[in-house]
């Protein structure tokens, strides 16, 4: 008798093992409401549907620098009213924020998560060609690489001085991207490099100045320029709720400009 109770309580036993094994299984297997939550549920920025926007607010412009997996989007879309997202990096050599051939790698990830939350997203490319068959490639690859997500503008970050030329090679990029479809083209530059360069914006669009004044993350100052531009890059070191990391931050000029940047989506 005693014998027989030892195998039917190993048995027993044995069942109740593997019947917590199941249930475990099944805890994790099942994720929790919260994860689900956070990962499902997309907060739109009413702001954004206000007539008059509150300009104090910036825009912010991000590469593949900032990876998406660092950035809550719900909470980062609540505190601008649009973003620039870098689609070309640096050609000839892949680094951490893109390829060897000059594609971000964050570029679509950025351009979903904050068209899926109601920003309105235009678009940049570092410029790095150093001759005018090489402008008009990479232009070719940024038309062809953003105009799916139909952005607002296409803007030429143009800070590298590459060819002896840049006007000449900067108009192939404009003219080329232009050829591609692009209608809303723009020059990202500062003052003092437009003027040593000899680069002409009047065939631009609009124009975006970078000027940091004293570059405390807050704007404190306009630039010194004689040029008519829309919006400024004021700091590299801004902080918004969102991201922990440093932030470009650009303030738009008035609401016309807003209008012309960030409404004016190319279908």
């Amino acid at each position: 008798m005693r014998r027989k109770l030892k195998k039917i309580g190993a048995v027993l036993f044995l069942i109740l093992m593997i019947g917590m094994v199941f249930l475990l299984g099944l805890v994790r297997i099942r994720p929790s409401s919260s994860e689900s939550l956070a990962t499902s549920n997309i907060m739109m920025n009413p702001v954004l549907d206000q007539k008059v926007l509150d300009l104090n607010k910036p825009v912010v412009d991000l590469s593949g620098w900032q990876r998406p997996s660092d950035i809550d989007y719900n909470t980062l879309s609540q505190h601008i009213i649009g973003a620039v997202v870098r689609v070309n990096g640096s050609y000839g050599h892949a680094d951490n924020s893109a390829t060897k051939d000059g594609e971000d790698k964050a570029f679509k990830e950025h351009i979903k998560n904050f068209q899926e939350r109601g920003i309105p997203v235009a678009v940049y490319a570092f410029v790095t060609g150093k001759n005018e068959t090489e402008m008009r490639k990479q232009a070719r690859d940024f038309y062809r690489r953003a105009s799916v997500y139909h952005p607002t503008y296409y803007w030429l970050d143009v800070e590298v001085t590459n060819m002896k030329n840049m006007n000449q090679g900067i108009e192939a990029f404009r003219s080329e991207l232009a050829k591609a479809g692009a209608k809303n083209i723009g020059i990202y530059a500062q003052d003092w490099f437009l003027k040593d360069n000899k680069i002409s914006t009047d065939k631009f669009n609009a124009i975006w100045i970078a000027a940091y004044g004293r570059n405390t993350g807050v704007w404190d100052a306009s630039p010194e320029t004689s040029l008519t531009y829309g919006m400024q890059q004021f700091t590299d070191q801004g902080k918004l709720p969102g991201y922990s990391g440093n932030l470009d931050l650009n303030m738009v000029i008035d609401q016309k400009n807003y209008a012309a940047l960030f409404e004016n989506g190319e279908k």
